[in-house]
Protein backbone atom coordinates (compact mmCIF):
# COMPACT_ATOMS: atom_id res chain seq x y z
CA UNK A 1 0.00 0.00 0.00
CA UNK A 2 1.42 3.35 -0.98
CA UNK A 3 0.26 5.23 2.14
CA UNK A 4 1.38 2.58 4.66
CA UNK A 5 4.26 3.72 6.86
CA UNK A 6 5.66 0.18 7.12
CA UNK A 7 5.40 -0.50 3.37
CA UNK A 8 7.42 2.67 2.73
CA UNK A 9 10.20 2.29 5.33
CA UNK A 10 13.77 2.92 4.25
CA UNK A 11 15.44 -0.48 3.75
CA UNK A 12 18.62 0.83 5.39
CA UNK A 13 16.81 0.82 8.77
CA UNK A 14 16.53 -2.97 8.70
CA UNK A 15 18.49 -4.77 11.39
CA UNK A 16 17.58 -8.31 10.35
CA UNK A 17 15.35 -9.87 7.72
CA UNK A 18 14.20 -13.12 6.20
CA UNK A 19 11.91 -13.89 3.25
CA UNK A 20 8.76 -12.68 5.07
CA UNK A 21 9.78 -10.22 7.81
CA UNK A 22 12.26 -7.54 8.75
CA UNK A 23 13.21 -6.01 12.08
CA UNK A 24 13.86 -2.35 12.97
CA UNK A 25 14.33 -0.46 16.20
CA UNK A 26 11.09 1.17 17.38
CA UNK A 27 11.09 4.97 16.91
CA UNK A 28 9.35 5.39 20.29
CA UNK A 29 11.09 2.75 22.43
CA UNK A 30 9.71 1.61 25.75
CA UNK A 31 13.21 0.46 26.71
CA UNK A 32 16.63 0.30 25.05
CA UNK A 33 16.57 -2.14 22.13
CA UNK A 34 12.77 -2.09 21.65
CA UNK A 35 12.41 -3.70 18.22
CA UNK A 36 9.57 -4.15 15.74
CA UNK A 37 9.26 -7.25 13.57
CA UNK A 38 7.26 -6.23 10.49
CA UNK A 39 5.79 -8.35 7.71
CA UNK A 40 7.11 -7.66 4.21
CA UNK A 41 3.69 -8.48 2.80
CA UNK A 42 1.01 -5.98 3.76
CA UNK A 43 -0.89 -8.23 6.19
CA UNK A 44 -3.34 -6.42 8.47
CA UNK A 45 -2.51 -8.28 11.66
CA UNK A 46 -1.38 -11.59 13.14
CA UNK A 47 -4.53 -13.39 12.02
CA UNK A 48 -3.81 -12.52 8.37
CA UNK A 49 -0.45 -14.33 8.36
CA UNK A 50 -0.03 -17.58 6.43
CA UNK A 51 1.41 -20.77 7.93
CA UNK A 52 4.69 -20.16 6.12
CA UNK A 53 4.80 -16.63 7.52
CA UNK A 54 4.13 -17.95 11.04
CA UNK A 55 7.20 -20.19 10.77
CA UNK A 56 9.31 -17.31 9.44
CA UNK A 57 8.01 -15.08 12.27
CA UNK A 58 9.12 -17.63 14.86
CA UNK A 59 12.57 -17.76 13.28
CA UNK A 60 13.15 -14.01 13.09
CA UNK A 61 11.86 -13.39 16.63
CA UNK A 62 14.52 -15.79 17.90
CA UNK A 63 17.15 -13.97 15.81
CA UNK A 64 16.00 -10.64 17.27
CA UNK A 65 16.24 -12.06 20.79
CA UNK A 66 19.78 -13.29 20.16
CA UNK A 67 20.77 -9.87 18.74
CA UNK A 68 19.25 -8.04 21.73
CA UNK A 69 20.89 -10.45 24.18
CA UNK A 70 24.29 -9.65 22.64
CA UNK A 71 23.78 -5.91 22.37
CA UNK A 72 21.78 -5.08 25.52
CA UNK A 73 21.87 -8.12 27.84
CA UNK A 74 18.24 -7.74 29.02
CA UNK A 75 16.82 -9.64 32.00
CA UNK A 76 13.61 -10.52 30.13
CA UNK A 77 11.33 -9.68 27.21
CA UNK A 78 7.77 -8.67 26.44
CA UNK A 79 6.34 -9.69 23.08
CA UNK A 80 3.30 -7.71 22.05
CA UNK A 81 0.97 -7.22 19.14
CA UNK A 82 -2.37 -5.48 18.83
CA UNK A 83 -4.97 -6.87 16.44
CA UNK A 84 -7.67 -4.35 15.56
CA UNK A 85 -8.34 -0.74 16.49
CA UNK A 86 -10.18 -1.57 19.72
CA UNK A 87 -7.14 -3.63 20.77
CA UNK A 88 -4.89 -0.61 20.35
CA UNK A 89 -3.58 -1.24 16.83
CA UNK A 90 -2.74 2.08 15.18
CA UNK A 91 -0.74 0.92 12.16
CA UNK A 92 -2.77 -1.67 10.26
CA UNK A 93 0.20 -3.62 8.93
CA UNK A 94 1.38 -6.62 10.96
CA UNK A 95 4.12 -5.82 13.46
CA UNK A 96 5.26 -7.48 16.66
CA UNK A 97 6.98 -5.55 19.46
CA UNK A 98 10.00 -7.23 21.05
CA UNK A 99 10.61 -5.22 24.21
CA UNK A 100 13.72 -5.97 26.24
CA UNK A 101 13.27 -5.60 29.99
CA UNK A 102 15.94 -4.59 32.47
CA UNK A 103 15.95 -4.68 36.26
CA UNK A 104 16.84 -0.97 36.42
CA UNK A 105 13.77 -0.05 34.33
CA UNK A 106 11.39 -2.48 36.00
CA UNK A 107 10.06 -0.03 38.59
CA UNK A 108 8.56 3.37 37.82
CA UNK A 109 8.62 6.44 40.07
CA UNK A 110 5.76 5.06 42.19
CA UNK A 111 7.70 1.83 42.78
CA UNK A 112 5.00 -0.16 40.99
CA UNK A 113 5.81 -2.78 38.38
CA UNK A 114 5.53 -1.45 34.84
CA UNK A 115 4.71 -4.20 32.39
CA UNK A 116 3.10 -4.69 29.01
CA UNK A 117 -0.36 -3.88 30.41
CA UNK A 118 0.81 -0.39 31.43
CA UNK A 119 2.60 0.05 28.09
CA UNK A 120 -0.58 -0.86 26.19
CA UNK A 121 -2.63 1.51 28.37
CA UNK A 122 -0.20 4.29 27.42
CA UNK A 123 -0.57 3.75 23.67
CA UNK A 124 -4.35 3.38 23.42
Amino acid sequence: MTDCIFCNLNHQKRLLENDHFFAIYDHFPVSPGHTLVISKRHAGDFFDLSGEEMTALHDIVHQVKEMLDREFNPAGFNLGMNCGAVAGQSVFHFHLHVIPRFARYHLNENRKKRGLREYLRDII
